[in-house]
């Protein structure tokens, strides 16, 4: 009986349509296939698979400087306002770092400002749409993710060879520990390494 058993498991395995996959310890597919998708692999706020590709015919991932010229800023006299302009000046390198950390090939970089990726290339091409500092009283005092640090990345993965977009995404990560209620710049940066492991999680599947 459990030989038949593990032969009809092996069969519908093999029955499943193109396009599908299964997340590590999870029984639920992973829809691979063109579609907008909301809470995607329960990780993924929005996702959007306009083409289906595969990330082993890309040789590098090149993250171009995100988009932060619309991003709101704390006023100039408070507190936070200098750790947000200084994070969202680099907003794309601790992105690439979790991504980097999740997903070892191919390797991925920050791309230069105004250059072209050559072709071979994957393209993420990110706006910030919200850099929210939080509270650190807020933190430290009431804790249960009072005063969280928040950040929100809208992007896209787009093929250098033919300009073409693969894949939109919409993110969001909140952070709200750390010594003290936390360092404003730390806590952004960190939410910004978790959206870029998210994007890996991603990419894995294809």
């Amino acid at each position: 009986m459990k030989t038949w058993l593990c032969l009809a498991f092996a069969l519908a395995l093999l029955a499943l349509p193109d396009g599908t996959a299964f997340a590590r310890g999870k029984k639920n597919a992973v829809p691979t296939t063109p579609g907008k998708y909301t809470d995607w692999n329960d990780e993924v706020d929005e996702l959007e698979i306009v083409e289906p590709f595969k990330l082993a015919d890309y040789d590098r991932i090149v993250v171009e400087p995100f988009d932060s010229s619309a991003t709101e800023l704390p006023e100039e006299k408070d507190n936070t306002y200098a750790p947000v302009k200084n994070v969202l000046a680099r907003a794309a390198a601790p992105f690439v770092e979790g991504l980097s950390g999740e997903l070892s090939k191919p390797p991925a970089a920050v791309g230069e400002t105004g250059e072209k990726a050559a072709p071979g290339a994957l393209v993420v091409r990110g706006k910030v749409l919200t850099m929210d500092p939080g509270s650190k009283a807020a933190r430290y005092w009431a804790g249960f993710g009072a005063g969280a640090a928040r950040t929100e990345i809208q992007g896209e993965v787009v093929d250098a060879r033919t300009g073409k977009v693969l894949l939109r995404f919409l993110q969001e990560r909140r952070s709200g520990v750390g010594a003290f209620g936390g360092n404003y710049e730390k806590l952004l940066e960190r939410n910004l390494r978790t959206i870029g492991e998210d994007l890996a999680g991603v990419l894995k599947h294809f």
